[in-house]
C-alpha cells in the first residue's frame, strides 16, 4: 500500500509520522506482505533491525527467515539479539535500535520477552524510537509484549506488565486458530484491557491518526459479552 498525499506532505514538512503494526503472526509469509509493505514503505530507508527477545532459541534462524522475506520486499536486515537482561542494556545493541530505520520484534515465548525487556534501557529506547517516527512493529509475542499488559500462556496465562507502547491493550494473536483456553482467557481480561484479537498474517496498523486493519484475517476487540470491530477510538492509541 502506497503513502497517502497528505502522509507524504508531513513526510516533506519533516514530520515523522508515528507507525505502529501489531500482527497475528505467522510473520514474514507471503500472507503478510500487505501489513508489512505498507510499515516498510514508512520507514526512513529500506533497512529492517530484528529484535530477538521472543526467540530465545532460534534467534539466528529468526533473523534468517526475515532476511529472506525482506530481500523480496526490497530490504535489507539485522539481527538485534538482545536475549538477556545484560544484553538489553549493552551500550552496542542500544546504539542498534538508536540507529535503526525500522524495528521489528520477532515472535516466539512472550513470557521471555517480556523478562528480558521490562524496564530494561533498550525498552526504553524502544518507546524513543517510536515517538520519533521510527516505525516498530510485533507480531506474536513481538506484539504482545507491546501492549499495556503482556499475556504469559506458558505461566496459567497470568498477565505481566507490557512495554506500555499501547497502554490498557493486551494483544493476542493467533486469534483464528484459537485454543478455548486462549478465548477463556481472552473474554476473562476483557473488563481490565482492552483485548485486541488478531488474525494470523494480520495487522493492526496505526499511522499517527488511527488505527486500520491490513491482510487476510480479521482483528476484533473482545468483549465479555462477544467480539466488537475496532474503531470509535478503540483501542487506544499509541504512546505520543
Amino acid at each position: 500500500m502506497t503513502t497517502s498525499p497528505s502522509e507524504k506532505a508531513e513526510v516533506g514538512s519533516g514530520r515523522r509520522l508515528q507507525t505502529l503494526l501489531l500482527l497475528g503472526g505467522n510473520e514474514w509469509r507471503p500472507d503478510a506482505v500487505a501489513a508489512d509493505s505498507w510499515w516498510l514503505a514508512r520507514a526512513a530507508r529500506p533497512e529492517v533491525t530484528v529484535l530477538t527477545s521472543a526467540a530465545q532459541d532460534i534467534p539466528e534462524t529468526a533473523v534468517g527467515w526475515a532476511a529472506a522475506y525482506f530481500r523480496q520486499l526490497g530490504a535489507s536486515v539485522q539481527g538485534c539479539f538482545i536475549q538477556t537482561g545484560k544484553d538489553a542494556a549493552d551500550p552496542r545493541r542500544l546504539a542498534q535500535l538508536s540507529g535503526a530505520a525500522a524495528i521489528y520484534l520477532c515472535g516466539g515465548d512472550p513470557a521471555a520477552a517480556q523478562k528480558v525487556l521490562y524496564a530494561s534501557p533498550a525498552a526504553e529506547q524502544l518507546r524513543l524510537a517510536f515517538r520519533a517516527g521510527v516505525p516498530l512493529a510485533g507480531s506474536s509475542a513481538g506484539a504482545m509484549v507491546l501492549g499495556g499488559g503482556c499475556l504469559a500462556p506458558s505461566q496459567d496465562f497470568a498477565v505481566r506488565p507490557g512495554l506500555g507502547l499501547v497502554p490498557g491493550v493486551l494483544v493476542v494473536p493467533h486469534w483464528n486458530s484459537a485454543s478455548s483456553n486462549w478465548r477463556r482467557a481472552a473474554a476473562g481480561l476483557a473488563q481490565e484491557y482492552q483485548v485486541v484479537a488478531v488474525d494470523e498474517s494480520t495487522g493492526v496498523c496505526w499511522d499517527g491518526r488511527s488505527w486500520t486493519v491490513r491482510g487476510p484475517g480479521r482483528a476484533v476487540l473482545v468483549t465479555g459479552s462477544g467480539e466488537v470491530q475496532l474503531g470509535s477510538g478503540r483501542p487506544s492509541p499509541p504512546v505520543e
